[in-house]
Order: structure tokens, then C-alpha cells, then sequence
């Protein structure tokens, strides 16, 4: 039985709503900026190529770092049978979900504070000095995670049965690895790649409390827009999204090589590193609990060593601002999302690519950039600062919903609608009885990951706001004014909060394997 023409007037109608809050909501205000890209002048001034150098710099070797501990971390995770793989697979996300205003406090405490590692020693002044060092080790805590999930996921697919035919035919377990796995989770290390370079490029908030002198271009960007220095502050973000949708680009060309021809084997070099595999766990376990976990949970062991507690209005002003804000735009995008991300999975209109590109590069434009082109903008149409912060926060959020639901529409078989629609259903009765229980946990997923976003949000609240103060920008103001106890405190509010949410995250992931 097929839809009638009353219910394909509706999903039409749906649709086309969708594509329509997508463009003029999500899409082009992101990428407004770009018709800036004639009136600026700065663009390619010496202080704005500076920065953009060295985000390039720490983002790149962010990637090099990533590559290097998270694919035998990920693949330890995925192959690995023992607890350390359970435990490793349940910490693994916990620096994703810490707000990065926190993680950047943390981090700083840990390795540029006396009271971090540098107690060890016997040091005044921190172990690592804030610069582009700490800003490397920074962002290597944030964006492993993309890493070893992505590779992880990409390991899960590979068939067992080819290397288990290696073994047969005598070849080494490090071999193996080299000449048949790597190229077939090949596609895992790219995204893997993509997702942390642009995340290092994009980061504000945390990166302002360890960069020292050093300035990034989203932290150039921030101090050029509060100077009141707009075409400078244009430029910087013009040459920003320029990057991330030559990244996206580069990525997606070489995702279209689908081999890699790995002809040579050294077995007997190749098989003296294999028995070197008892060192490696150590220097993995050594790698992921000091320079990964214990920075990110340490701004916990501050607070209560310090017996830190400190609640003022500003805070719970900020708090509530911060949850509103999260809460308003992931309710929104939720109801945008689910039939953008239906049109994406099912190819409706023959348009699905063209939007999931779109989405993809709103999702890749760094945020302090992606804020103050949101900022020139909506101001053209009202000055409401709220207003333009909840816009602001519902464009870099809507895509992180729409890509975990686009995927869960592709798992499912269009089979089951269409036996619905056989037995009589219209296309809300399908929708509740079949497809909603299907992408429930994906919108629970997603739903967090916007919620998230949106919490722990710096740069680009910093590019549109002036008067509102969200959480993240009070725990900078706080660790710029050196009021180190307050901003522990909001940070372990922050670190809880999203403690919960992960635990969340993992049950709904327990229960859909279920």
C-alpha cells in the first residue's frame, strides 16, 4: 500500500521546513562571513597569518600525537579481552564530555600549577610552562577521543577471517596489522584525523587559559572583536573556514582511495618489534593515565583537597543562563534534525549528499569563527543578545544531532516502512511504532552531545556576547582574575554534570547492544 497523496503532501511539507531552517537557521549564517571576504583587508596580515600558523602547527601535531597512542589504544579497546579494555573503553569519552572551560582549567592546574605534577619535583612554578606546549597537551586531551572512537568503530568491521588466514600462512601478529588491518580501517584514521585537527583548530575557551603570549587564530579572533577590531577579527575568520572546508575537501577526496598497496614485508625486523608489544602496553597505560586521564579529572582532586566551596549569584546567574541556553537549542534542533536527518539517510529529492556536506562543514567551521559570522548576520535583523546567542548555539549544536540520527536511518531497512504502510499505517503511526523505538538511542545520543556542546560553548559565545555570561566565560574570567578556588569550583559542577551525562551515554549504549 502506498503513501497517499494527502500523506506525501505532509512529508513534503516536513521536508521542506527542514531544509528551510537548515539554510537560513543553521547553514548560511554560518558561513556568512565569506561575503566579507573582498572588504577585508587584514585578511593576510602578518599577525593573522602568525596565528593561523601556529593553530596549523598545534593542530597538525595534535594529529601526529593522536596517530601515534590512539590507533593501538583503539585497538586494544576493540581487540583487547581483558578489563583494562573495558575500563579503557568506558574513560575513553569522559574528556569529550567535560566542558573544555573546565578540561582547560584542569589541564593548567595539572602540568602549569605547583599544585599539579610539579609537586612531585619539588616545583614553584608548574612542570610545563603555558605556551604552545601546553596548548599541544591540551588539546591531545580533548581530541583523542574522536580518534580511538573513530578507528575503533572502523577496527569493529574489519573481518576476523582474513587475519586469521595470515596466521595460517605464518605471518607475525605486527605484520598482520601493517598489511591487512591498517587498510581496511584506513577510512577510521582519516575521519579520525579530520575530527581531531579541526577540533585542535576551532578550540577558544580552554585554549585562552594555557596559551600565555601565544595567540591561536580563535584566540586572536576573541581579543580582535572585543578590541573592537572587526575587519582584523573578519580576516581571522574568513581564512579559518577557508581551512576547515579545504580540510573537509582534502578528506573527502582521499576517502574516495579505497586500497593502499603495501607490497614489502620484513619479517624478521617485524617480528622483533612485535616482542617488543609487553613495553608498549606500559608506554600506552603510562600515555592515557598521565597525560589523558589524570589531567582531565585533576581540577576534581584540587577542589577537594582544597575544600573549595563557593556559590554566589553570578554563578547560579551564569548556571542558569548556560542550562537554558543548552536546553532551548537542543529542543529546537531536535525537532529540525529528525527529518533533515531522514532526508540525508534516504536520499530524498536526490539531495541527501548535498546536505550531509553542508552539515558537515557547518560541523567542521571552527566556533569563534562560525560566532562572530553568526554575530554579523543576525544583528542585520534585531540586536536581542539572547536572542542571537540562542541562534548562535543552535547552529554549531543542530549538526551533532544530525549526524548521529542520518546513521541510524541508514541502519534501518526501508523494508519495515513499507510493510507498515502495508498494513494500513499513515506516516505518523509508522514513525511512532517503527521508527522512533529504532532511533531512539541515537536521538539520546545526539541530544546529549548538543547539550554538551552547548554548555561548555566558549569561543563563539565570546564572538556575539558582550553582556550575557554563560558558565565557561565565568570559569575564564574567574582563572584570568587568578580566582583559582571560584573557577575550581564552577569547574567541578561543570566536571559532575558531566559525569552524569556520560553515564547516560554509556547505559543507552549498553541498551541498544541489548
Amino acid at each position: 500500500m502506498a503513501l497517499t497523496k494527502r500523506q506525501k503532501k505532509i512529508s513534503m511539507i516536513g521536508f521542506l521546513v527542514a531544509i528551510v531552517f537548515f539554510l537560513f537557521f543553521v547553514f548560511l549564517p554560518a558561513v556568512y562571513i565569506l561575503s566579507y571576504v573582498w572588504k577585508v583587508e587584514s585578511m593576510f596580515s602578518q599577525t593573522v597569518i602568525r596565528a593561523v600558523s601556529t593553530s596549523f602547527f598545534i593542530g597538525l601535531m595534535v594529529v601526529v600525537i593522536n596517530l601515534i597512542f590512539g590507533l593501538p589504544l583503539a585497538w586494544a579497546m576493540v581487540r583487547g579481552k581483558t578489563w583494562v579494555s573495558g575500563w579503557l573503553d568506558n574513560l575513553v569519552d569522559l574528556s569529550l564530555v567535560v566542558p573544555t572551560a573546565a578540561l582547560g582549567f584542569s589541564i593548567y592546574l595539572y602540568w602549569g600549577s605547583k599544585y599539579g605534577i610539579a609537586s612531585l619535583f619539588g616545583l614553584e612554578d608548574g612542570f610545563v610552562s603555558r605556551g604552545v606546549i601546553m596548548i599541544i597537551l591540551l588539546h591531545v586531551v580533548f581530541t583523542i577521543p574522536y580518534m580511538i572512537r573513530s578507528v575503533g568503530a572502523a577496527i569493529s568491521h574489519i573481518d576476523i577471517d582474513l587475519e586469521e588466514a595470515a596466521v595460517t600462512l605464518g605471518a607475525n601478529p605486527f605484520t598482520i596489522f601493517r598489511t591487512i588491518s591498517l587498510p581496511l580501517f584506513r577510512d577510521g584514521v582519516i575521519v579520525g584525523s579530520v575530527l581531531s585537527f579541526t577540533r585542535s583548530l576551532s578550540e577558544t575557551g580552554a585554549t585562552m587559559m594555557v596559551a600565555g603570549a601565544v595567540s591561536t587564530a580563535p584566540v586572536l579572533i576573541v581579543g580582535l572583536k572585543q578590541m573592537g577590531d572587526m575587519p582584523g577579527a573578519s580576516g581571522a575568520s574568513i581564512f579559518l573556514i577557508l581551512s576547515a572546508m579545504a580540510v573537509l575537501f582534502f578528506a573527502k577526496f582521499f576517502l574516495r582511495e579505497k586500497t593502499i598497496n603495501i607490497e614489502k614485508v620484513y619479517p624478521n625486523f617485524e617480528k622483533s618489534l612485535f616482542m617488543l608489544k609487553p613495553l608498549l602496553n606500559i608506554i600506552l597505560a603510562i600515555f592515557f593515565i598521565l597525560i589523558v586521564f589524570l589531567p582531565t579529572i585533576f581540577i576534581v582532586l584540587y577542589n577537594i583537597t582544597s575544600l573549595n566551596f563557593f556559590m554566589s549569584g553570578m554563578l547560579i546567574k551564569s548556571l542558569v543562563i548556560s542550562f537554558s541556553l543548552a536546553f532551548i537549542a537542543t529542543l529546537i534542533n531536535l525537532f529540525f534534525s529528525v527529518p533533515l536527518a531522514y532526508l540525508i539517510a534516504r536520499n530524498i529529492f536526490g539531495l541527501g549528499r548535498f546536505f550531509d556536506g553542508l552539515n558537515e562543514i557547518v560541523l567542521l567551521v571552527p566556533t569563534s569563527a562560525l560566532g562572530l559570522s553568526l554575530a554579523l548576520f543576525w544583528n542585520n535583523f534585531f540586536a536581542n543578545e539572547f536572542l542571537i546567542l540562542l541562534l548562535t548555539h543552535l547552529s554549531f549544536t543542530f549538526p551533532l544531532l544530525v549526524k548521529p540520527l542520518a546513521a541510524a536511518f541508514k541502519d534501518i531497512s526501508h523494508s519495515l516502512e513499507e510493510a507498515a504502510y502495508s498494513l494500513g499505517a499513515n506516516t505518523k503511526t509508522m514513525f511512532v511504532t517503527i521508527l522512533l523505538p529504532l532511533i531512539k538511542p541515537a536521538i539520546i545520543a545526539g541530544s546529549i552531545m548538543a547539550f554538551m556542546r552547548s554548555l561548555s560553548e566558549t569561543g563563539a559565545t565570546f564572538a556575539v556576547s558582550k553582556n550575557i555570561k554563560t558558565i565557561p566565560i565565568v570559569i575564564v574570567d574567574m582563572v584570568k582574575t587568578d580566582n583559582l578556588s571560584q573557577a575550581a569550583f564552577a569547574c567541578t559542577i561543570l566536571f559532575f554534570i558531566s559525569l552524569v551525562f556520560l553515564l547516560i551515554l554509556k547505559y543507552n549504549k549498553l541498551s541498544k547492544l541489548r
